[in-house]
């Protein structure tokens, strides 16, 4: 192979760095090695991603990757491609923002999984079809403030108002405002649909919801 694009598998999933290597070494043009998990989480520059072009990584491990930033200045740090099963817009807009260059689903085909490691090599950002419509939506809504990220996870374990403006150290009022101001960017019409919302973009967890939605909660109220 004349000038082949060098690829570095770090994924956490040793099935998966096995099945990606094997496809993306049958392919012109790429060459494709396994790297351990705790080697590539040391940084970009060092270990076995040291001298790639391109680094195919999970989730966790890219984020880490990516905030590292470069340790050598003689070349530039191999470029990130996130191969995962989160779908969520949020796991997908921290990443992008974080500095990863592509994005896809370990339920993608092979042969996209080519297509994104040649067109991140080549300088573009990648994201699958199926996560665009997802980012693009998430990118169109008003981004909630710190401020009211805090009041929507605290409303995700059933919390009243009051309780949140205890824990938060503000007056029930504000507490009130960031409510009505959280629905309104969300998109919902009532607290337990704004959890709902908020579990399945990704903005506060599943297992926070169930409990917010259990009936012990429920019955503490929702003022």
């Amino acid at each position: 192979m004349r000038n082949p694009i060098h690829v570095t598998v770090v994924h956490e999933d040793a099935i998966v760095s096995a099945g990606v290597a094997a496809i993306l070494g049958e392919c012109d043009g790429i060459s494709a090695s396994l790297a351990g998990e705790q080697e590539a989480r040391r940084g970009t520059a060092d270990g076995a991603a040291r001298d790639c072009a391109l680094v195919v990584a999970d989730h966790a491990t890219a984020m880490q990757m990516a905030g590292s930033g470069p340790r050598s200045t003689e070349r530039p740090p191999p470029r990130i491609l996130v191969l995962t099963h989160l779908d969520r817009e949020w796991d997908v807009r921290v990443a992008m923002e974080a500095g990863v260059h592509g994005y896809l689903l370990q339920k993608c085909k092979p042969a996209q999984l080519v297509d994104a490691v040649r067109t991140v090599h080549a300088g573009a950002r990648y994201v699958s079809s199926e996560l665009a419509l997802k980012l693009a939506d998430c990118l169109m809504r008003d981004a909630l403030t710190v401020r009211e990220m805090e009041v929507l996870r605290a409303m995700a374990t059933g919390a009243t108002n009051r309780r949140i403006s205890i824990a938060l150290g503000i007056a029930d009022a504000t507490v009130k405002a960031h409510v009505r101001a959280i629905l309104s960017k969300v998109g919902a019409g009532a607290r337990t649909e704004a959890v709902a919302i908020a579990v399945r973009r990704g903005l506060t967890s599943a297992s926070l919801c169930d409990a917010a939605l259990a009936p012990s909660s429920v019955g503490r109220g929702w003022s």
